[in-house]
């Protein structure tokens, strides 16, 4: 199949006028803009503390509809996790083949993994300020010590 000339300069105007409409109208919004009611995470240690991670198999022999990973996992109760941070809990609707033409719909909770992120970033943050503000106190009693010494 030929393409004329025309055809083909036809085609890259084309082309060319899309990639440019396409720069044009594309808009591009700061986090800033986008996100409302940002306040800083309170007491995310005294949270963290409060997990239990744990490691788990499903029973994938008794749920065999659900699909579940196969071996030993790592994770959280989601019963646990939803005491703490409730919004990182959902759930999720499975729907599997009960028999030759009946469908069943499961529930299962689910565990937004990614947010607790945050919350572990904020909390390693509040601990080495701890951290510091207990080096700067060792430091100053070891200068106290020393000058009683003398």
């Amino acid at each position: 199949m030929k393409y004329s000339l025309r055809e083909f300069k036809k085609a890259c105007f084309l082309l060319s006028f899309l990639a440019i409409s396409a720069v044009s109208f594309s808009q591009s919004y700061p986090d800033s803009t986008i996100k409302i009611n940002a306040q800083l995470i309170q007491n995310p240690l005294q949270s963290i503390i409060r997990l239990e991670p744990t490691m788990f198999e499903y029973d994938t022999q008794n749920f065999k509809q659900l699909d579940l990973e196969k071996g030993e996992q790592f994770g959280f109760m989601a019963d646990n996790i939803q005491e703490v941070f409730p919004s990182l809990v959902g759930e999720k609707s499975i729907s599997y083949l009960f028999s030759k033409n009946t469908f069943r719909n499961a529930t299962i909770k689910t565990i937004d993994e990614a947010g607790l992120i945050p919350v572990l970033v904020a909390a390693f943050k509040e601990q080495q300020a701890e951290i510091e503000k207990l080096k700067s106190e060792m430091a100053d009693l070891r200068n106290k010590l020393e000058t009683a010494a003398q």
